[in-house]
């Protein structure tokens, strides 16, 4: 098959690649771009003046951005908060004359939040691309009160419906999500796994510094929100009581006012940093406490590669297919919290099973292997089924 000419749209650009969804759109693009076409549009805030990294632009056939707008009054009516925070009058307007010009093969949509962009597709092949279960999401979140309302969870859940009756070709981060997806909604979902760096996260033979744990992902997330503030709540205590030098690193992008909240004796708010492998390298436990699902779940990958133990709620590792002892599960405040110190206690032996399912991690969770499925799913679209 000749190689296939890809309009990727973002709602935001894929750079820098700082957090998990950039992390796996960059990724796919970079390899993807090495058998497709792609020209890519992303949506920008005001005033963003950076520039894609080489990597990603020699990706590309072209890059252009369009600025955020506020949508027309009666189009605000009927959009999702979700898609305000990323309209673009200019973006729309583009799509529109480049389908209509039918210089593209297929049309790639990363997110429903721009999905209305493409509604008449004017007879191109459309893939949507779900980093997260928006709906099942926005459920979970207005069920917690955790900044958003029913009303607001309805009309995302009523988005992703209409899309799923307007495109038939999905695909998304795992096999759980891709078979919900499907029996939701009757369309046909491919499996676009999420990977890691393999030559940038690896083990190191230098110890953990002990009695330190990290938490690893974008801080503004109400998921990792709730996960920090329950786990500083009701198993640090725990810990503490057990082995008082323990200490909570909290790294990542953007920290919301609850978990700048959160800083205390044994909690240190590192924030954004350039390179998280030398902290996860120092940490001797890596903690994910989710209970709202969605997300891209790869800072979880990207500890197990750098061989940090790790510890998370079952929603925090849902959809990763792994060895059964590869993470330790736990999901009550007790558990979580002996799971824990069974590293605190052990680091040498839990570094060493960690090593073990690092070789794991970087040999089945790698970015080639997840752009080739990318590559197929495009080409899946691309197939006429004869009438």
């Amino acid at each position: 098959m000749s190689q296939l000419k890809v309009l990727f749209l973002t709602p935001s650009p894929p750079w820098p690649a700082d957090s998990g969804g950039r992390i796996r759109t960059s990724q796919l693009i970079e390899r993807a771009g090495r058998a497709a076409k792609i020209t890519l549009f992303s949506v920008v805030p005001k005033l963003h003046s950076e520039l894609p990294p080489d990597s990603l632009a020699a990706a590309c056939e072209e890059i252009r951005v369009f600025e955020r707008e506020r949508a027309w009054l009666s189009g605000r009516r009927k959009l999702t908060d979700l898609e305000r925070a990323f309209y673009s009058r200019g973006l729309h307007t583009e799509v529109e004359t480049e389908l209509t010009s039918g210089s593209y093969d297929l049309v790639h949509i990363d997110e429903i939040s721009i999905a209305r962009a493409v509604e008449n597709t004017r007879g191109t092949p459309v893939l949507l691309h779900h980093h997260k279960l928006d709906a099942r999401l926005a459920t979970d979140l207005a069920a917690r009160e955790r900044g958003l309302t029913d009303d607001e969870a309805a009309k995302i859940s009523a988005l992703e419906q209409r899309h799923a009756g307007i495109h038939s070709r999905h695909a998304a981060c795992s096999n759980e999500e891709a078979r919900y997806l499907e029996e939701q909604y009757g369309v046909r979902c491919a499996v676009v796994p999420n990977g890691v760096d393999a030559t940038r996260y690896a083990p190191t033979d230098s110890p953990p510094v002990p009695d330190t744990i990290i938490f690893l992902g974008t801080l503004s997330y109400e998921p990792n929100v709730h996960g920090l503030e329950w786990f500083v709540a009701e198993v640090l205590p725990l810990l503490v009581r057990d082995r008082p030098a323990v200490r909570l690193k909290i790294v990542g992008l953007d920290p919301a006012p609850p978990v700048l909240a959160l800083a205390g004796d044994h909690v240190e708010i590192v924030g954004p940093v350039p390179d998280p492998v030398e902290h996860l390298h120092a940490a001797t436990c890596s903690i994910a406490p989710l209970f709202i699902g969605g997300g891209t779940r790869i800072k979880i990958l990207e500890s197990l590669a750098a061989g940090c133990p790790v510890v998370s709620t079952e929603v925090g590792a849902e959809g990763l297919e792994l060895a059964p002892d590869a993470v330790s599960i736990a999901d009550d405040a007790e558990a979580f919290s002996a799971a824990v110190l069974r590293i605190l206690d052990e680091p040498d032996t839990a570094r060493l099973r960690a090593r073990e399912t690092s070789a794991e991690v970087r040999a089945r969770y790698s970015w080639g292997a997840s752009a080739s499925a990318l590559l197929e799913a495009w080409e899946a679209c691309c197939v006429r089924t004869p009438v």
